[in-house]
């Protein structure tokens, strides 16, 4: 999986990174004044959101999309074919369905900022809820009122379960991600300053180094998440193994219409 993700998405990871990068640079460029002392003036921490912030953090929503869609992509292949996909199929599905994904996601994401601006509690439910939001896109086509009211279906009643899932799954990602992160980081971060003497130039190349690896180690995040929407859409729908012992007994054939295949 790790090559395919990297293969498919990496590009967005790669454009993100350089843009963090850029970002950084530019936000720590009074660290150089003070380096040199040169510094004329406080410095001026309202400059910070400028276009740029809002370049890198709007891509950064599409780059997490890609993430997701790549990895829907490669487990539904996988659930149905019960074979890991080549880069050609990923990339097709991929193709397929990121715009959809992408346009549909946006609503979600201002309704889970809503839901930190006024109140911290509802911003966490709605991230817990449309966790698996791609994956109902992805695997069940449908439109967006449907898809919204789907995420809400499958989570009743498994809501903190769900949670307890997902929280364990981002303390595993934040724990390794942030280690090798900030170790690799430091290694690239210093090379920088001994070459370029700049501060600045340091903390754009550390930061887009720790945003590389970030991304690498979200595939434990949500890989848990797309397994647990499987197991929701189980519990939900009763399909697969479940439906098939509840036919025990009965007259239906479960091999009707199948062909024998020798």
């Amino acid at each position: 999986m790790l090559t395919t993700f990297s293969l498919v998405a990496g590009i967005f990871i790669l454009i993100n990174a350089i843009l963090t990068g850029i970002f950084q640079k530019s936000a720590f460029g009074f660290l150089d004044q003070f380096q040199k002392g040169i510094l004329t003036k406080e410095p001026d921490f309202s400059s910070i959101i400028s276009p740029m912030y809002f370049v890198t953090i709007g891509f950064m929503l599409v780059t997490i999309t890609a993430m997701r869609t790549v990895i829907a992509v490669y487990m539904k292949y996988y659930d149905e074919h019960n074979e890991s996909p080549t880069v050609t199929a990923v990339w097709t599905g991929f193709i397929k369905y990121f715009f959809k994904a992408f346009i549909f996601s946006f609503p979600q994401y201002l309704l889970i900022a809503v839901g930190f601006v006024f109140c911290l509690f509802p911003g966490f439910y709605f991230m817990i809820v449309f966790a698996p939001f791609v994956f109902v896109i992805v695997n069940e086509e449908l439109s967006f009122s449907e898809s919204f009211s789907r995420c809400f279906d499958i989570i009743k009643e498994n809501f903190w379960i769900s949670l307890a899932i997902y929280l364990i799954a981002y303390i595993i990602f934040s724990i390794s991600s942030s280690i090798v992160g900030f170790a690799l980081g430091l290694l690239f971060g210093a090379g920088s300053y001994f070459t370029t003497k700049e501060w600045s130039t340091t903390a754009g190349i550390f930061m887009s180094i720790v945003n590389i690896v970030q991304y690498l180690f979200y595939i434990i995040f949500f890989v848990s998440v797309g397994l647990n929407y499987y197991n929701l859409v189980e519990a939900k729908d009763g399909t697969g193994l479940a439906k098939r012992l509840e036919n025990l007994g009965g007259n239906i054939n479960p091999n009707t219409n199948i062909e024998e295949q020798y």
